[in-house]
């Protein structure tokens, strides 16, 4: 058993000391291949890994989108984070593995190598190239293979028209500053931006990412330029701004529905449409802040509120036009048979509207006249005067005989016939002036005092007329701004080609966001 445990304990011991050995058979062979490579050889950074002046080196470039951190439309800057792959191959950084312990791949810092001036030309802000120190991987074969992360800001032209309904396509320019196309052949190693490692962004989604390569001659120089251009076609997620500025603004425009409902004796219908313009006011001053001040286009959010502020400020003087009707006054204005006839007999049947019972009118002229047998008696017994009312004339005369004997025998002295005629007190005695006249100027001042009532409520009667008029074109105004509204707001909404897609998925759920791999050149 010792002797099992002891030969178990040294077989341990050789392999802890063999693998001492060979990693430091490794690292020496990894030393001797540096020096090799960046010593002995003397390595230039500076120079260009070709072999012949006339050589052209192709580098391949891939481009994968991890993030994209920000959409700045005011400023027309987009932000990205990338990962910039560089790829080509430095003759002189090849060497052969069986004499470097099957060493086939290295990893040295950016500064031992020759590295391209991959720079991006639509820079905004920040440096143009990649500051980040990673180191590069080198092949045994000597290919060289460069993958620094960047996040760049670049100048993105911002298309408002559709805004927030809209897509917006945004490149990246990569090239060379230095090496022209003869020099250095720049070629994309997949003809999109890959999206393996993408993180979603709350507010965009890539469409598409295609890449392409372009030759172009700048004034500078009489060589040939070449460059890869990414066109990233955003799209934008409207929820937000559906959910915190339309819906809201939409919301509070219909509120405008209840100025033409409220009765115009009510002294807030004014002030509710005041403060509904300046709530929409308040949300056009907060879509401004964000969006760029462009004089070729109206964007579709601004259409929007514009359009309502236009019916909000329109309904203030539709208001106005109703509290004129509603406080119209039958001494200064006069209602024309034709408006009666259209808007008090015609279009209340049409828009389900009705009155009370209809009101009767009352006598306007009322006439009194007396027979020459009352007049003439200066000492007039009453008991033999009589008033006959036939509609809105009233006749005074003394009784006949007939009509006295027939009151003696139904004991109704002064009174006849009741149901037609109006019975006067007694009277006895003489007068300086005759009964007759006396009662005439009586029953005038009655008739008067009647006829001041009966106007009064003629006029009350008018000013009726004129309340139900004022709400018969509110009911007219309430449903043209329904209409309006509705219409405009559907007309202006659809215009966005988009917006079809947006509200479908908003009713049957949002997609996941694809990321595509791209297909290698």
């Amino acid at each position: 058993m010792d002797i099992r445990k002891y030969v178990l304990h040294l077989l341990g011991l050789c392999v802890v000391f063999m693998s001492y050995v060979g990693e430091s058979l490794a690292a020496n062979a990894e030393a001797k291949l540096r020096d090799r490579l960046f010593t002995d050889n003397k390595y230039k950074t500076l120079t260009i890994p070709v072999q012949n002046a006339t050589d052209i080196l192709t580098m391949w470039l891939a481009l994968y989108i991890t993030q994209i951190l920000d959409v700045d439309e005011r400023n027309q800057i987009m932000t990205t984070k990338v990962w910039l792959k560089q790829t080509w191959t430095d003759y002189r950084l090849a060497w052969d593995p069986d004499e470097y312990e099957g060493i086939t791949e290295i990893k040295v810092p950016r500064d031992y190598v020759w590295l391209p001036d991959i720079l991006i030309y639509n820079n905004a802000d920040g440096p143009y190239d990649v500051q980040a120190k990673t180191w590069a991987s080198i092949d045994y074969n000597g290919t060289v293979v460069w993958w620094p992360p960047a996040v760049y800001k670049s100048a993105c032209q911002i298309n408002v028209q559709w805004y927030p309904f809209d897509e917006q396509e945004c490149v990246l320019k990569f090239g060379s500053w230095t090496h022209a196309g003869d020099i250095l052949n720049l070629m994309p190693a997949y003809n999109s931006a890959l999206r393996k490692f993408y993180w979603p962004n709350g507010e965009w989604t890539i469409q598409s990412s295609l890449c392409q390569r372009n030759t172009k001659f700048y004034p500078c120089c009489e060589e040939e330029y070449i460059d890869l251009t990414f066109t990233l076609k955003l799209r934008r997620k409207p929820l937000f701004y559906f959910a915190y500025l339309l819906l809201p603004c939409g919301l509070i425009s219909f509120n405008t529905v209840l100025v033409f409902y409220l009765p115009a004796d009510i002294s807030e219908k004014m002030s509710l449409c005041v403060n509904v313009l300046l709530s929409l006011a308040v949300f056009l001053l907060l879509i401004t802040v964000q969006i760029p001040a462009n004089a070729n286009s109206f964007p579709l959010i601004v259409k929007y509120l514009l359009f309502t502020m236009v019916i909000v400020a329109s309904s203030i003087v539709l208001t106005v036009v109703v509290l004129n009707i509603r406080y119209s006054s039958p001494e200064i204005h006069k209602m024309s048979r034709i408006t009666r006839k259209i808007f008090l007999d015609f279009l209340p049947r049409i828009l389900g509207m009705s009155r009370p019972e209809k009101y009767t009118k009352r006598y306007r002229n009322v006439g009194i006249m007396f027979t020459r047998d009352a007049l003439e008696e200066r000492g007039l017994n009453t008991q033999k005067l009589v008033m006959d009312n036939k509609g809105s004339n009233y006749t005074m005369r003394m009784k006949t005989e007939t009509e006295s004997h027939r009151d003696e025998m139904d004991g109704l002295p002064g009174c006849s016939e009741p149901d037609s005629r109006l019975c006067l007190p007694l009277v006895d005695g003489d007068r300086e002036m005759s009964e007759g006249l006396l009662i005439h100027r009586s029953i005038e001042e009655l008739l008067y005092l009647t006829c001041h009532v009966k106007n009064e409520e003629d006029a009350m009667r008018d000013e009726e007329d004129f309340k139900f008029l004022a709400m018969v074109v509110d009911r007219i105004f309430l449903i043209l701004y329904l209409v309006s509204v509705l219409g405009g707001l559907v007309m202006i909404i659809i215009q966005a080609p988009l917006a079809p897609d947006f509200f479908y998925e908003l009713f049957n759920g949002f997609e996941e966001e694809e990321f595509g791999m791209g297909v290698r050149v």
